[in-house]
């Protein structure tokens, strides 16, 4: 049986900028403890765009790319 320890962390790239978190963190988590808004937002991982529904289960991975835009509707 694998033991994970809660107070792992892992590095990752949010908006270009290095951050340590906690291992087992999701997207949705991200947002908040980044102070990040979680309305009209876009997220991608990794050049994927993960949709708002699936947020609460992503997991951030170690050295994960994650990027947060505004979504504005028009065109």
């Amino acid at each position: 049986m694998t033991h994970i320890d809660s107070h792992s962390q892992i590095t990752l790239q949010l908006n270009g900028v290095e951050q340590i978190v906690r291992a087992n963190l999701n997207l949705a988590e991200l947002l908040i403890l980044c102070d990040l808004p979680t309305q009209s937002v876009a997220i991608v991982v990794n050049d994927s765009v993960v949709p708002r529904s699936r947020w609460m289960h992503v997991l951030c991975q170690a050295n994960d790319n994650i990027t947060v835009f505004s979504a504005v509707a028009g065109g």
